[in-house]
């Protein structure tokens, strides 16, 4: 993604110059190697898809029939599955988002009901998918095949103390040159502010508890583990790079390889993303 090369370049430069900088700290010499910065724009990759999917879950559930942000243009279609589930097709046709990245391709949000103390809950997991192998989801080139249940939107709209769980299961995303993310995620959030006004563009987000297992399938084939550093923030309002947090850290180990730190910035939207060794 054209974004996400920008980043990589910037870690390029920042590269170059703690290597030409005789001041810089020792352990600060020899850091960002190419798959270390390789690795953190996968995860970039992964992150920014994942924030996307809830953001439609979000505007379906909340703000449909709107179509705020990347939902602009779109056509949205409303169902059942062949179990007789509700759903809504929602198709992408060369349509250029806020971000300036162009999205092609079928989505489908299916509203999976729960049964608690009795009561069936409507809509309570709406599960996101992107499995039809002609018309798949694709941001830029890049394709998105799987699925992602976001859960308890409705609670967390009602009180900006409730959470909303989120699980991502066997997902892919799918590069131009054949290089596959394979992905599952885990994680929790809860609104900060935009919750009473109806506009999901102005959604401020906590992001609590989220992890990611990455499996790079390439030649050689990598293992990436994505842990809490500090809790991030996701502000729906910045428009220039969306669903990319603005606040808080994620801890990258790779397998095999050093441990290193993936920082969003202090919570402004010109904000960009760095990468280094030191927690702080």
């Amino acid at each position: 993604m054209k974004k996400h090369n920008t980043y990589l370049i910037a870690f390029m430069l920042c590269l170059a110059a703690c290597k030409n900088n005789e001041d810089a700290e020792p352990e600060n010499v020899d850091t960002l190697p190419i798959p270390e910065v390789q690795s953190a724009n996968e995860v970039i990759e992964t992150e920014r898809l994942v924030n996307e999917l809830e953001f439609v879950a979000r505007s379906i559930k909340t703000a449909y029939p709107n179509q705020p942000g990347i939902l602009a243009g779109t056509t949205i279609t409303e169902g059942k599955t062949s179990e007789g589930k509700k759903k809504y097709d929602i198709v992408f046709n060369n349509l250029n988002g806020p971000d300036n990245k162009k999205r092609n391709g079928l989505l489908t949000v299916v509203y999976e009901d729960a049964v608690e103390n009795g009561n069936v809950v409507v809509g309570k997991h709406l599960h996101v998918r992107s499995d039809e192998e002609a018309n798949l989801f694709s941001i830029d080139g890049v394709k998105f095949k799987g699925s992602s249940v976001f859960s308890n939107i409705e609670a967390a709209k009602a009180s900006n103390a409730a959470t909303i769980n989120h699980l991502n299961a066997q997902s892919f995303i799918i590069k131009p040159d054949a290089t596959q993310i394979r992905f599952s995620s885990v994680r929790k959030s809860k609104w900060i502010s935009g919750s009473s006004t109806g506009d999901t563009n102005d959604d401020v987000f906590e992001l609590s508890d989220q992890s990611y297992s990455l499996t790079i399938q390439k030649n050689p084939t990598s293992f990436i583990e994505v842990k809490p550093g500090q809790t991030a923030t996701l502000s729906s309002s910045c428009t220039q790079s969306s669903f990319l947090p603005k606040k808080g850290k994620l801890k990258i180990e790779k397998l095999g390889g050093k441990t290193f730190y993936l920082s969003f910035g202090n919570g402004n939207c010109s904000d960009t993303v760095s990468l280094s060794y030191n927690m702080n």
